[in-house]
């Protein structure tokens, strides 16, 4: 065990629950789980750094805030806490915090901010392993467009992924295609009439795309004669037996039956549209560990599936199709719905239920995430039912929808077909206009090259987790191009400078056992940087809990502000110094406060650097 963590156990600062819960669990004698649930994060630092509710201690008589104040042992890194309410608000100390945080995340380095311990299967035995999570994300139709839905699943299935990979799960990335079903089916009757071989190796996505769009508005006139007769109380049997609808039906039954021509035709369209997407993704930073699939489900898995529904009694048959009437089983509002159409066709619902099964086969995991638009709130619920209908309950208990609301006006904006490669280049052209007006001559065309998808995706990410998932948003370039509050060119901007300070530092200190001068941080700016620092454990586990990224960006927002002020302040006295410095103004640039300026700034690099990770923010490299 290193001299650090000897030091902060002996002072009852142990590295598996966030300080105070110690100090609190052993002076109230309340429970450390019980106490971490108390603790909140400042969001004003004027009016602490901590601050605990009383009343959530649960403790026996709930004894007068005084009296836990005078029961608390005393810790170096915080002052003694003052009585607000029904809260206990903390503020760190000054210098003895330096000592100990500098230190401790220099030697954490990237792990600060991540609790392993929390992805163990056994935390008290290492050796028993990590536990299994999938995400479920991203997840187009590849005959379709790359909507909104799909861009944000994309950003936010990639935070969901990163955040439990901190806390050492063990992540599956899982890319569920839209490979499979009648919208495929559809576009291979396209295919027919206006597929061009030369046009697909060029520009696979593209293609398939135009083609798609193509048979969609022949295929127009045939589903609104179908919707008007269901609406009007008639068959639909008729229209749906000619026409389009029947290319489109035979089409996807020799799909179901194994046609090798037809399949070799999906087969080949599939990887070339795999290919185009894993580009676009390795632009993001995004790898998947799978590319699955509708088509990848087992139809044996569907069959048992079947099998058990019949057996249950949950399974009936309903004007020649196969169904379940979810309302008869004790779940209201989501209705009667087809499992197996009257063409002997598997539905969406059928593979997606089929699909849990097959996965746990594969990868046993412990949890699964479905990173989806709200729009599928309805049909998630019917998954996670259907599976306890067929006895597995244990199953949905492992599974959760983290739904997000739609991103509107991304065609209002963006000119080219929607798809992800198309996204990223206009998006990168936006960001690049900006610059190049900003900057005119000063910039070149090497570095507008460079900083295109970096940036353009820095505005992406801090557009879409600026508020809440739940909350829909319009897409607004402006928004992207912003320095001002939670904005991504502001973090890549200060990362920057930041990395700029460090360089220049390290190139004034010799590398020499030199001892810090914690007092040199004594000083506001450096004192407010730190205790923002101290606060990235909290946050980062608060954000593993709720999946919010929004108060993340916050935190990293508010971690720019404070690298501003504190630079912003040398550069003042950097400055005045030129007028002649004073003998005190010489002492302080001596080794051993350039070194604890070098300490600090890294410690902020290291965290601004880990946040930025985290929510999918590329830095820039000048």
């Amino acid at each position: 065990m290193d001299k650090l963590q000897v030091q902060l156990q002996a002072l009852g600062l142990g590295p598996d629950l966030p300080e105070i819960a110690g100090l609190l669990a052993s002076g109230l004698g309340c429970d450390a789980g019980t106490a971490y649930e108390a603790i909140n994060l400042a969001t004003d630092l004027e009016l602490g750094d901590l601050f605990v509710i009383l009343p959530k201690l649960k403790l026996q008589g709930l004894p007068p805030a005084a009296e836990c104040i005078r029961n608390l042992p005393n810790s170096p890194l915080f002052s003694t806490p003052y009585v607000d309410g029904v809260q206990l608000r903390f503020f760190f100390g000054n210098r003895k915090l330096a000592s100990l945080l500098l230190p401790y995340i220099a030697e954490r380095n990237t792990s600060y901010g991540r609790k392993d311990v929390l992805g163990l299967r056994d935390s008290t035995d290492p050796g028993a392993g990590k536990k299994r999570i999938v995400v479920e994300f991203s997840s187009p139709n590849i005959p379709g467009k790359f909507n909104g839905n799909h861009l944000r699943s994309t950003l936010l299935g990639q935070f969901v992924a990163n955040i439990y990979e901190s806390m050492g799960w063990e992540v599956v990335r899982l890319n569920y295609l839209g490979d499979w079903g009648k919208p495929y089916a559809l576009f291979a009757v396209g295919w027919e009439r206006f597929g061009d071989e030369e046009k697909l190796q060029q520009d696979p996505l593209g293609h398939i795309l135009e083609v798609y769009t193509k048979i969609e508005d022949e295929f127009k006139p045939e589903m609104d004669a179908s919707r008007q007769a269901k609406k009007d109380g008639h068959s639909t049997e008729d229209i749906e037996s000619k026409g389009i609808f029947a290319e489109r039906d035979e089409i996807f039954r020799k799909m179901e039956a194994g046609d090798e021509k037809t399949l070799a035709l999906w087969q080949r369209l599939r990887d070339y549209a795999i290919g185009s997407l894993g580009t676009a993704y390795q632009r993001l930073g995004i790898e998947f560990t799978e590319y699955d699939g509708e088509s990848q489900v087992k139809s044996e898995t569907m069959d048992e599936i079947e099998a058990k529904l019949r057996d249950n009694g949950v399974y009936e048959e309903s004007d020649g199709s196969w169904v379940i009437n979810f309302d008869k089983h004790g779940v209201k509002g989501l209705g009667t719905q087809i499992i197996r159409g009257r063409t002997g066709s598997s539905t969406y619902l059928l593979r997606d239920i089929a699909a849990v099964l097959d996965r746990d086969k594969k990868y046993n995991f412990d949890e699964m995430i479905y990173v989806v638009s709200s729009r599928q709130n309805s049909h998630f619920l019917q998954v996670f039912k259907a599976l306890e209908l067929i006895g597995r309950a244990d199953l949905a208990g492992k599974l959760r929808h983290e739904s997000f609301g739609e991103i509107r006006g991304l065609t209002d904006h963006l000119h080219k077909p929607l798809l992800l490669g198309n996204i990223l280049d206009e998006c990168g052209d936006i960001m690049c206009g900006v610059a190049k007006k900003d900057l005119g001559d000063d910039i070149s065309e090497h570095a507008l090259a460079v900083m295109g998808d970096p940036t353009a995706i820095a505005g992406l990410v801090a557009q879409d987790m600026f508020g809440k998932r739940a909350q829909g948003y319009i897409f607004t370039p402006g928004r992207m191009t912003s320095l001002e509050g939670e904005s991504g060119l502001k973090l890549q901007q200060h990362h920057l400078l930041l990395s700029s300070a460090i360089s220049e530092l390290r190139a004034q200190v010799e590398v020499m056992a030199t001892e810090l001068n914690y007092a040199a941080l004594e000083d506001e700016g450096s004192t407010n940087l730190l205790r923002i620092l101290a606060q990235y454990p909290d946050v980062t586990a608060a954000t593993y809990k709720s999946l919010e990224p929004h108060a993340l960006l916050t935190y990293l927002s508010r971690l720019a502000d404070a690298i501003t002020d504190i630079l912003g302040e040398e550069s003042d006295d950097e400055y005045e110094d030129e007028a002649g410095p004073s003998d005190a103004q010489a002492t302080e640039d001596g080794p051993e406060v350039l070194k604890v300026k070098l300490a600090l700034y890294e410690s902020a690099k290291v965290v601004l650097e880990g946040g930025m990770g985290l929510l999918g923010f590329p830095v820039v490299i000048a």
